[in-house]
């Protein structure tokens, strides 16, 4: 008798977690995040062959800035003061709260790719940290930020391998 009781026990709360999972699930579809604008900052950046990269598109030399700018809704309304967790595929960018119309901006500082690797698109994932009631459940959106390798680097060309070496 002593195992039913724990049984239903167990039944029960996990029952009630599952509830709030779903309750929290079907509120995160209710909002939504906009990427309103990707730019990269800093001076125009030319490709190999003399045309302007697009502004939209970061560049793979450790130094250049991309600002993003956000906003979240709900059923067409701003969301103020939801904090959104930013990271990317390759680290974590940090936490920053959206202003009174919904609106959040963040800088991503891209990577530097090596001297023979090529530039793979960075995902830039958001998430909301204040749409769940019960069980964390964010609202989430992604972005894959096209990277471009510029040919000529201003850096000594020294690498990881060259600080720790095989012991």
């Amino acid at each position: 008798m002593n195992t039913i009781k724990k049984l239903i026990v167990i039944g029960a709360l996990i029952a009630v977690f599952a509830l709030g999972a779903l309750v929290d699930f079907l509120i995160s579809l209710t909002y939504d995040i906009e990427f309103i604008s990707i730019r990269r900052q800093g001076d125009p950046v030319y490709t190999d062959d003399g045309s302007l990269l697009e502004e939209d598109i970061g560049v793979a030399d450790g130094e250049t800035y991309v600002e993003f700018v956000v906003r979240v809704t709900q059923g067409g309304a701003p969301r103020k003061n939801h904090t959104l967790y930013i990271k990317t595929n390759r680290n974590v960018v940090g936490r920053v709260v959206t202003d009174e119309d919904g609106y959040a901006r963040f800088d991503y500082r891209c990577y530097r790719a090596g001297t023979t690797a090529k530039a793979e698109p960075v995902t830039v994932t958001v998430r909301d940290e204040n749409n769940s009631l019960f069980i964390f459940v964010p609202a989430e959106r992604s972005y894959d930020l096209e990277m471009y390798k510029p040919s000529q680097s201003d850096g000594d060309g020294m690498t990881t391998d060259d600080i720790f070496y095989d012991i």
